[in-house]
């Protein structure tokens, strides 16, 4: 009989279905990023009672079956711990689960027809890029909500990888690679690191949106806004919000530390100032926006007022990575529109927010260059590779390297892509390192916005890897795509060895 006891039995103790360690990974991923997704998909139909409504029962309903759904069938999976790269696996196929789950959602509500530009518009929100082809005016409470924290799910799940990277333990850290490591005040435990960058994003979010407030900007529209700031996704609900001076700098003040590192921040917030400024890569961070801002207001031709504090602006957009949609001003310069890209290009500290490069590699492959010029002249000295007064292990180093190899095959292969599917070379080129560096919006030479838009399906879609594994600091990205060829040649080895078995037998 079907259901015997012992049947019911087995039910009852919740016996796991996948016991291969990389399906669990797999399964776990996809159902919590589903799980999330299903929950931010329940809130938003709650949020969409304040407004028309049009959209709460479908978001309800969607939701509501989505989270039950998957949350029953995370019971029957196995619970062992994860290793690594099981983990790093688990987080990269929730991130893509989660995106497919918001691009039928899009499709579910009637606000996009076409799956491939729902995929687009959905994977534009989780990985912070400020690409969108949307028309938000038409959209409702709900959507706005979902649409918005869906940018923070994103650079949270982004935050998650790059803490599974860093090199934490329980035990004392070896000094020769602090620089690379948080102090254990702030990570003891990769637990502890989570807790404390949500605590980080929350706390962020909620000052933004008090001053936003302040600005006779309703509390719905500013809570949105500074979900875009803290998350450097850069969408907006309404463009007339970014014309306000007192709201640019607001909004400049939360890009500005959205792009710091969050142990410079904890640091702050803990009260030890002198440890927090005494960072190297802040020093860096900070020279590098007072110098472009200079430079970006010489190079724009203006001698408003205003032009300083725009500059500015457009300065901590860049290099944070958040990309809001500001309209350009004065007399633009290729000087100005190449900076910019460069800043995009760099990206904001390391552990921050923003996406790009980040300042911390960009010192050590200089500080790897200098090294190799010293031993040109020197063949045999000993030189350490340092930043600041902190000294970098050599397997630290050679990951820099891997990820600036890695950074630029993105970029010159989207760019090729791009270019065969019939993009002008310029548009692709930009295109490509704003999709890598999770930015946006696409400019011109003279500082026009481009609209993504125009592009075809076709070009679209081809962003989405670059777009991914910006957002999700390629190599977690590739590390996944390693393991799963791995355990796939593990997969068939027992195959292949029947067939050379079969085949010596049969002669």
């Amino acid at each position: 009989m079907i259901l015997s006891p012992s049947f019911i039995a087995g039910l009852s103790k919740k016996e796991s279905f996948v016991t291969s360690p990389t399906l669990i990974a797999v399964c776990r991923g996809i159902v919590g990023g589903v799980s999330v997704v299903g929950f931010l998909a329940i809130t938003s139909g709650l949020i969409d009672l304040t407004g028309s409504g049009e959209n709460t029962s479908k978001l309800l309903i969607f939701g509501t079956f989505t989270t039950l759904f998957f949350t029953f069938l995370s019971r029957y999976l196995d619970q062992t711990k994860l290793s690594k790269s099981e983990g790093l696996l688990a987080i990269t196929c929730g991130f893509v689960a989660g995106i497919f789950t918001s691009s039928l959602l899009y499709m579910l509500t009637g606000e996009m027809n076409s799956f491939q530009d729902s995929l687009f518009e959905s994977t534009a929100a989780f990985t912070t890029t400020s690409l969108s082809i949307l028309n938000v005016n038409t959209f409702g409470n709900g959507m706005l909500f979902f649409r918005s924290f869906s940018q923070l799910l994103g650079s949270f799940a982004a935050i998650l990888s790059a803490v599974m990277f860093l090199p934490i333990s329980d035990q004392q850290h070896d000094s020769t690679s602090s620089a690379l490591e948080l102090d254990r005040m702030f990570l003891q435990r990769r637990i502890a690191a989570i807790q404390n960058i949500a605590l980080i994003h929350l706390a962020s979010i909620a000052v933004v949106t008090l001053l936003l407030s302040f600005e006779r900007m309703s509390f719905f529209n500013s809570l949105l806004m500074a979900v875009s700031a803290v998350s450097t996704g850069g969408f907006t609900v309404n463009s007339s919000f970014l014309t306000d001076p007192s709201v640019q700098w607001i909004l400049m003040m939360g890009m500005i530390v959205a792009g710091t590192s969050f142990l410079t921040i904890w640091r702050l917030v803990t009260g030890r100032f002198t440890s927090a400024f005494r960072s190297s890569e802040l020093h860096t961070y900070l020279l590098l926006i007072a110098i472009s801002t200079v430079l970006f207001y010489l190079w724009t031709n203006n001698d408003s007022q205003s032009s300083l504090r725009q500059s500015l602006l457009f300065v901590s957009s860049a290099i944070s990575t958040t990309g809001f949609h500001f309209l350009p001003f004065g007399n633009w310069t290729v000087a100005a529109s190449f900076l910019l890209l460069l800043l995009i290009a760099i990206g904001p500290m390391s552990l921050s927010g923003g996406g790009g490069f980040q300042i911390l590699r960009l010192r050590i492959l200089f500080s790897v260059s200098i090294r190799e010029l010293v031993r040109q002249l020197h063949p045999r000295a000993i030189v350490k590779i340092r930043v600041g007064k902190e000294i970098i292990a050599d397997k630290n180093v050679r990951q820099v390297v891997v990820f600036q190899f890695l950074f630029l095959s993105i970029v010159f292969s989207t760019s090729l892509l791009l270019t065969l599917l019939g993009v002008s070379v310029y548009d692709a080129f930009v295109s490509a390192v704003n999709a890598l560096a999770t930015a946006g919006p696409i400019r011109g030479v003279d500082g026009a916005i481009i609209d993504i838009a125009t592009f075809s399906s076709g070009e679209r879609l081809a962003l989405l890897p670059a777009m991914l594994s910006g957002r999700l600091y390629l190599l977690p990205v590739f590390v996944t795509l390693g393991y799963l060829l791995s355990e796939s040649r593990n997969f068939l080895r027992p195959r292949r060895r029947y067939l050379r078995w079969k085949s010596s037998f049969k002669s």
